[in-house]
């Protein structure tokens, strides 16, 4: 082999440097871009499937956690005096398992709805602001009309079959309606008569007039009323009663409010789950549960009220978190909502930062989702709702006994 071919062959195996080294910069710079996009992609993409907010400004279409602030949620105007109804759960956002509407008003000399009754829909009121009234009666023969005048924290329940009605009292009024299971807030919905939206939250329209919400029913609107699981109660069948004293009209052994003699003023929860009934705030069942700092538990409805055996409320009042002491923690199998009534919870949901919620704020939590609260401030409450017959409620009481007291201890 000559020289010139010795020189191919030492070519062919090592190739021209100058080559080599450009491949090996492509082949880098190929690299680092395909890098680069793949990086693009995985960001994009964990954009795309990054979770939506807690904290929202209506009840979502579908079962996620949620934080509604007060006076949030899809708003409508049921009256032309300026009653509004907010949707904190609905049918969508709880799979069905439970409903949560905010009503509110300033006064009115008017009933808000036509007595009717429900033949699905089990319902319970929670006088969330001011006062209002409730009238129920079990629609069997021989039973007592019985009406209540409510304030914050009385709570009353209708079940299916129950002629019921309500009027708001107070000049700044709000009733909390929650329905088992879902479903029936879609009535109002077909009954409004417009959006309301008010960039400032205001809670409700300002308007001077009283006007009657409405006449007497016709066919058609009957008709539609009972697609809806709404049937009247015509004149003929029920007039609400005005002859309250001490807040109270109906059966006399009765008691609301009145604490003159000790236990004397309780309130019990009802043994049939075909009665309505109402327990007045601090008037009804109460435990003390001691983990974690102080908890006291009072009971408004357990699954044995309920004919659907599938639904629970209770409140909660907690003592601040101390030094020392541990985060609650559960993690429940039914869907859990709560709504806040004094002070400042906590509330860390899996998945999401920790948030604060304030009087008002409504919290949806799906089942099997872990959070964790706590109480930042002395005497922190609220209502909760558990859409099963195990829920917190169900957790807390096995470790906990009978109370006196709505308060905590020292």
């Amino acid at each position: 082999m000559n020289a010139s071919g010795n020189e191919s062959f030492v070519y062919s195996l090592v190739g021209d440097q100058s080559t080599s080294s450009t491949c090996a910069t492509m082949k880098a710079s190929t690299l680092t871009s395909l890098s680069l996009s793949i990086l693009s992609t995985a960001s994009s993409t964990a954009a795309s499937y990054s979770r939506p907010p807690l904290v929202v400004d209506v009840a979502p279409d579908h079962v996620r956690p949620y934080i509604l602030p007060r006076y949030k949620g899809h708003a409508i105007k049921l009256t032309t005096s300026g009653q509004i109804i907010r949707f904190s759960i609905t049918t969508n956002s709880s799979d069905g398992a439970f409903a949560v509407v905010q009503h509110t008003s300033k006064w009115t000399g008017w009933t808000s709805a036509r007595p009717h009754t429900h033949r699905e829909a089990h319902e319970h009121f929670y006088c969330s602001k001011g006062r209002v009234e409730l009238w129920t009666k079990k629609n069997v023969t021989g039973a007592i009309d019985e009406a209540r005048v409510m304030t914050l924290g009385d709570f009353g329940t209708a079940p299916p079959g129950t002629i019921h009605t309500f009027q708001h009292t107070d000049p700044d009024s709000q009733l909390t309606h929650i329905y088992n299971p879902a479903g029936f807030e879609k009535l109002y919905n077909v009954f409004s008569i417009g959006d309301f939206d008010s960039p400032h939250g205001s809670p409700y329209q300002l308007i001077g007039d009283d006007q009657q919400p409405f006449g007497d029913v016709t066919p058609e609107q009957e008709a539609q009323l009972n697609s809806l699981d709404l049937y009247v109660a015509k004149a003929d069948v029920y007039v609400p009663r005005r002859d309250f004293v001490n807040g109270t009209a109906g059966n006399p052994s009765i008691n609301w409010h009145n604490s003159n003699v000790w236990n004397n003023g309780n309130n019990s929860l009802s043994t049939d789950p075909t009665d309505p009934y109402y327990i007045a705030k601090d008037y009804g069942p109460k435990y003390l549960n001691s983990e974690n700092g102080y908890k006291v538990i009072q009971t408004l409805l357990t699954a044995e009220q309920t004919p659907y055996k599938n639904f629970t409320i209770s409140t909660l009042t907690l003592s601040p978190r101390l030094k020392g002491d541990k985060t609650n923690v559960a993690k429940l199998p039914n869907h859990f909502a709560i709504q806040m009534d004094e002070g400042q919870l906590a509330l860390t949901i899996q998945g999401y930062k920790t948030e604060y919620l304030l009087p008002g704020d409504v919290a949806f939590i799906p089942k099997g989702t872990r959070f964790e609260y706590y109480a930042t401030v002395p005497f922190t409450k609220f209502l909760f709702l558990n859409g099963g017959a195990k829920g917190l409620d169900y957790e807390l009481l096995t470790k906990a006994v009978p109370w006196d007291f709505p308060a905590y201890p020292e």
